[in-house]
């Protein structure tokens, strides 16, 4: 077992890990209907001697994962504590759909994902994970324009969702809110993903992640969530396992 574990250390020694979380904070963005998220310093040094905070939040705050029960009514038994550790861990490929430039309410077509797949020479396969970067995190705020983020967001078609449901992925994660569902000015449109491809046949959604830019091609995608009981979904911190540079590759 301990050379077991020794190799593993090796392995791990050669790659370095990129944090693909927002941080948990107050005035963070948030979608307009879910809850505000609060965190206050209920215990001080000075007053308790120890150091403690209350976090107030939604299941669905920052980076998180969707579970089934979040949108399919038939499939309400699914939540996220009925699910492996493992769940959301596996190997990932990104799909830069930054390059083409699009805007709130437009979507990516299965067009633009086969030029990527070509263009890269590798493809997500079954049991694997597609991250989507629309080139969203520049986006982010915690100031008074926070709202655009969530109120605006590119998605893909129908047939762009159905393309992943086809090849058989785990999961699909992006850098906006909800990955499939073009949004303009606060009006949400089709959301293929979350209602008829995805959760609906126990494919995991994960949003809002940030720092794609640094991810090559393909990397292993690592995420728990939190064991909430009945929950639809959990706010997690995902990191990619990346190969160091200049490290063997044997």
């Amino acid at each position: 077992m301990f050379e077991r574990l020794r190799a593993l250390q090796e392995v791990l020694d050669g790659f370095d890990a990129i944090d693909l979380s927002h941080t948990i904070e107050n005035d963070m963005p948030r979608c307009l209907n879910h809850p505000h998220v609060a965190i206050t310093k209920t215990c001080t040094h000075e007053h308790d001697g120890f150091y403690n905070q209350c976090l107030v939040m939604g299941e669905h705050t920052g980076t998180h994962v969707d579970a089934p029960a979040h949108t399919v009514s038939r499939l309400s038994e699914s939540t996220i504590d009925t699910y492996p550790v493992t769940m959301i861990c596996g190997q990932a490929v990104k799909y830069d759909l930054c390059r083409y430039g699009l805007k709130p309410g437009e979507t990516a077509g299965v067009e633009e994902i086969l030029a990527l797949e070509s263009e890269m020479g590798t493809a997500v396969g079954a049991g694997e994970i597609a991250i989507l970067n629309f080139g969203w995190e520049k986006y982010w705020r915690t100031d008074g324009d926070w709202k655009y983020f969530v109120a605006n967001e590119p998605g893909l078609s129908r047939e762009a969702a159905r393309l992943f449901l086809d090849r058989g992925v785990k999961a699909v994660g992006c850098d906006t809110t909800s990955c499939d569902m073009p949004i303009r000015d606060g009006v949400e449109l089709e959301s293929y993903g979350h209602f008829e491809y995805w959760l609906p046949n126990g494919i995991f959604l994960i949003e809002v992640l940030k720092n794609l830019a640094l991810l090559p091609d393909r990397f292993y995608f690592v995420a728990a969530p939190l064991k909430i009981r009945e929950g639809s979904g959990s706010p997690i911190r995902p990191f990619a396992l990346v190969p160091r540079t200049g490290a063997s590759e044997e």
